[in-house]
């Protein structure tokens, strides 16, 4: 499928070349060797393209690490369900159409990580989302977690390959278990594996849904990455790959960069 029938406007997300890429050592290349030492996390966040499997890792690590995934999405909905002060304002704003701003977003987030499964580490997911919430995420690790060094893993892509990614995108509506047409395809077409259910298109992974967000990543999240690109612990993976190996080479990637720190 050629970028003129998608219609899809944009650039290349693939990876350039940076000193984490050039670190991933042998084992995270070699599907065959063992996995490599995963340690302990500590803060991490992945950021990329909409549709490049950010979740899909989220999910992976967090179960990999046994630390928390992180959402802002849950911690708003918690805070509004639980009827907390913060969630108060927060609904209050939501239900007269505004966005929440980002110091009730940031107290939010700050009670999370205060919680103690946070200790070794957890995976960040939908946050920061713009260089002053990266900038308030520094200042916390800082004076909270005693300096803690924020691993930054950018996922990158082809942007044709995410637009195929997306658009052939199905998803279990009972198990949640997604699949591809083109690339991990159901046993039976349009049904899933596990419990048969018809598979369904999520809203917004139409062409002209896509295009949207596409846009808000260039926006907001473009810049984000350049902020995070001096970072000590900024790490650049190919994520098109199976998710087994894209996940292998975040943890040699960053456990790497974390032990030579340490020394």
């Amino acid at each position: 499928m050629g970028m003129s029938q998608t219609g899809i406007q944009g650039q290349n997300f693939g990876p350039g070349l940076t000193k984490s890429v050039e670190f991933l050592g042998s084992v995270a290349k070699r599907p065959n060797k063992p996995a490599p030492e995963i340690g302990e996390p500590g803060p991490v966040l992945l950021v990329g393209a909409p549709g490049v499997g950010k979740g899909t890792q989220a999910d992976n690590l967090a179960k990999l690490w046994g630390v928390p995934k992180i959402s802002t999405g849950d911690i708003l909905r918690a805070n509004v369900a639980n009827g907390t002060a913060l969630g108060v304002q927060a609904d209050r704003i939501m239900k007269l159409g505004g966005l929440v701003p980002d110091q009730i977003m940031t107290e939010m987030v700050a009670d999370r990580l205060d919680l103690s499964d946070t200790a070794t580490g957890f995976i960040l997911d939908g946050f920061p989302r713009t260089v002053r919430q990266a900038q308030w995420l520094d200042g916390y690790l800082s004076i909270q977690r005693r300096g803690a060094h924020l691993g930054v893993i950018s996922m990158c892509m082809d942007l044709e390959q995410i637009v195929k990614r997306v658009i052939y995108r199905r998803v279990c509506p009972l198990c949640k278990t997604v699949y591809n047409a083109q690339y991990i395809p159901p046993k039976q077409v349009g049904r899933c594996d596990k419990d048969g259910s018809e598979l369904e298109q999520r809203s917004d992974d139409s062409l002209e849904v896509f295009q949207t967000r596409l846009d808000v990543f260039k926006q907001e999240t473009e810049p984000l990455i350049q902020y995070y690109r001096d970072h000590s612990l900024f790490i650049e993976v190919d994520a098109d790959k199976p998710p087994t190996l894209v996940t292998r080479d975040i943890v040699a990637g960053l456990m790497g960069l974390r032990t030579l720190m340490s020394r």
